[in-house]
Formats: C-alpha cells, sequence, structure tokens
C-alpha cells in the first residue's frame, strides 16, 4: 500500500537511491583501504630502511661511543642509547603517523578527535611503548652478557610470562589510559548480554561502555581480560548504531573465542613466533657481530640487527598468523550462528559495521591473505546466510530460551 501522496515510481527512485549509495560507500572503503594498506607498506619499507641504514653507516656505533663517553655502566649506556634512538625514530615516523592517524581519519570523517586531542593520545602512546621497549632491551642484553648462549630460551619465557599479565590487565590498565569507561546502565540489553555469557558458560566481570564516540565514529566490540578482569565492553558508537539483536549475536562470536580457547591458542602462536625470533636473532649475532665489526654479541650497537631480524620473522609469519586468525574468526561465526540463531542479525551487523568503520567488503584477496586477521565480510554475511537457508529460520532470541 502507497503512503498518501505517494507516486508508484518513488520506490524505484528509492531503491536507485540506495544503489547509489551503497556504490558510494563502497567506493569510500575501496579508497580507505587503499590509503591503509600504502601506509602500511611505508611502514614496513621504514622499519626495514632504518635500522639498516643506522647499522651499515656506523652511526649506531658512533652512538654507542658516544654514551660509553658519559658512563660506564652497561645498563645505564643501554637505556641512553635507546632513549636516544627512540626519539629520534618517534621524530622520525611523526609525519606519517600524523597522516595516517590524524588526517586521514579526519578526510574520510571517521575521526571526532581534535588536532590537539591527537596528539594527547600520540605521546602517551609512545611514552608507554617506550617504557616497554626499554624494559625489553634491558632484559635481552643482561642475558646477552651474563647468559650468552641461552639468553634467548629466558627471554622467550620473560616476554610470554608478560604477555599473560599484559592480556589479564589490559582492560583495567591500559585500556584506560586512552579511553573511559562506565557501567552499562540497568535494562534489557544488559540482561541479554547477562543472560547469554551465563548460557554459553563465560564468566564475566561486568558490562561496560566503551566511550569510543569521543574519539572516532567507528565501533567495536569485545571480551576483554581473562579470569576475574574479564569484561565485555561496548562501544558507543556500536549501542547507537546497531540493534539489540545485532550487539548480542557479535556478543556471542566474542564469546566463541573464550570458550574455543582462542586467547590461549593465539597466546601460543605468540609464544612460538618470539621464541623463533630470539633465535633467530641469537643465531644472526654469532654470524654478523665480526663481520660488521662489533665488539660481541652483548655489544649495544647491535640493537639494529636484533630490530631487523625480528621484524623479518614477524613479516615472515604475517601471512601464517593472520591465516590461523581468520579460521579461529569463521569457527566463532559459526559458533554464534549455532547459539543464537540470528542469521539476518549477524549479517546485518557485518554490513552495518563494515560500513560504520568504512571497511572493504570484498577486500582484494592477496592482501587478505597478508594482512587481514579477519575474513572478508561479504564472505561472512554470504555465509551467515547460507547457513540460515540450510538450517531454517533462527530463534526468536537467547533470553527467551533461557
Amino acid at each position: 500500500m502507497l503512503n498518501d501522496g505517494e507516486e508508484p515510481t518513488s520506490n524505484v527512485h528509492g531503491e536507485r537511491t540506495a544503489d547509489a549509495q551503497t556504490e558510494l560507500d563502497t567506493a569510500q572503503a575501496s579508497r580507505y583501504e587503499r590509503i591503509r594498506l600504502r601506509l602500511t607498506l611505508a611502514n614496513i619499507v621504514l622499519s626495514i630502511a632504518l635500522p639498516l641504514v643506522f647499522l651499515l653507516v656506523g652511526w649506531s656505533e658512533e652512538l654507542r661511543d658516544t654514551v660509553e663517553d658519559w658512563t660506564g655502566s652497561a645498563s645505564v649506556i643501554v637505556l641512553i642509547y635507546v632513549l636516544i634512538v627512540s626519539l629520534a625514530l618517534a621524530a622520525i615516523t611523526f609525519p606519517l603517523d600524523i597522516y595516517s592517524g590524524h588526517v586521514i581519519e579526519k578526510r574520510f570523517s571517521l575521526s571526532r578527535s581534535s588536532l590537539g586531542q591527537w596528539l594527547t593520545d600520540w605521546v602517551k602512546g609512545e611514552a608507554l611503548q617506550l617504557v616497554f621497549i626499554v624494559a625489553a632491551v634491558e632484559l635481552i642484553y643482561y642475558l646477552l652478557r651474563e647468559l650468552p648462549g641461552t639468553w634467548w630460551l629466558i627471554a622467550g619465557a620473560g616476554f610470554t610470562l608478560f604477555f599473560v599479565v599484559l592480556s589479564a590487565l589490559a582492560p583495567v590498565l591500559l585500556f584506560r589510559i586512552f579511553f573511559k569507561f562506565e557501567p552499562l546502565p540497568d535494562g534489557e540489553l544488559k540482561d541479554r548480554l547477562l543472560a547469554l555469557s551465563e548460557r554459553l558458560g563465560v564468566y564475566v566481570r561486568g558490562v561496560y561502555v566503551w566511550k569510543l564516540g569521543d574519539k572516532t565514529s567507528k565501533a567495536n566490540a569485545a571480551l576483554a581480560g581473562w579470569g576475574r578482569t574479564r569484561r565485555i565492553l561496548l562501544a558507543d558508537t556500536l549501542i547507537e548504531e546497531h540493534t539489540p539483536d545485532e550487539i548480542e549475536v557479535v556478543l556471542a562470536h566474542e564469546m566463541a573465542h573464550q570458550v574455543h580457547g582462542d586467547i590461549w591458542k593465539g597466546l601460543a602462536i605468540q609464544t612460538a613466533l618470539v621464541f623463533l625470533a630470539f633465535y633467530a636473532v641469537h643465531v644472526a649475532l654469532e654470524a654478523w657481530t665480526e663481520p660488521l665489526g662489533l665488539r660481541s654479541v652483548s655489544d649495544i650497537a647491535n640493537l639494529p640487527l636484533l630490530a631487523l631480524v625480528t621484524g623479518a620473522v614477524a613479516l615472515l609469519a604475517l601471512p601464517v598468523a593472520n591465516g590461523l586468525s581468520r579460521r579461529m574468526e569463521h569457527a566463532a561465526d559459526v559458533y554464534a550462528l549455532e547459539k543464537t540463531g540470528m542469521a539476518e542479525q549477524f549479517a546485518s551487523a557485518m554490513d552495518r559495521l563494515a560500513k560504520q568503520n568504512l571497511s572493504q567488503k570484498r577486500p582484494n584477496r592477496v592482501v587478505e591473505f597478508v594482512f587481514h586477521s579477519h575474513p572478508a565480510v561479504e564472505r561472512r554475511i554470504d555465509f551467515a546466510l547460507e547457513w540460515q537457508r540450510t538450517h531454517g529460520p533462527g530463534m526468536e532470541s537467547s533470553t527467551e530460551q533461557v
């Protein structure tokens, strides 16, 4: 039935308008993806070129010699060397950081931060990263001095312990450095999510609103932490733009990762890569220290070589790690559909998230293979709709089953 005064052709025009808007969104996402890819490749090139030049030109040795004129303490030499190099790298990469983190996000209407707010977060991030880098490098070079034959085993174990602790503390400490959180008010959505977590056997400390909208229009959701720090995090931008059904099925996907033990699988993969990288560094230091004219494997001047080797291992392992991640993400999709039956809601949530985050729904397969940790959005939507055709109409809501 037509509305009052509506002409029969208006629906056709509406469909054309919707199609045009879809084409515009797709073109925007494609442009955004291409720019992000170029920036990623530029960062990779810089991460190789800068330490390579610093090492081969002799600047690393010159800096070490200069610092040694100031102090004879090995740990203080490492500290000052790392501080100088880190500050220099931050200055060199700052133009790329501000372009990728602020200019591009503003250009595509994704950022809501002022330049001052972005700079504040950038400084926080650099400071936090510097603390971690200094601690890591101090540990590595202490072990290289004291245990040059087995340092990589002990360092690998230390880094693994750090990752475990960090995954627990991140939602209660690190996230709060950059974002505000507040408990989700009592109501239907909170009741549904808590009922879902109870039905799936996933303990959560609570449900919190992640004030992402203060800085971006993008949306996100997470089940962060483990044990007593595990909590549901819902971006306010997700709550504003998505229905309760869509949010519920998205959280069912997140809870699937806990049920499947994906957090620990990911940690196992990360641990294997850390040990592999450290062993590769051990071999490289033994082989290249003398040819490069460095004093010993514990010479801080070989830090650029360490950075090159660990970076190479990470880059080579990236397609493998992302391939394993995509498999876990697909399994979580299947689980969410099986436990909620909300195939249409899942598909609409993926479509809405893609538009909100300006994600390319079907990226180039090579780009997806190398750089994407999640399956392409369009394939996830197609799978959900095919699942619905195979399994029939979904359940009305998980809360009605409890």
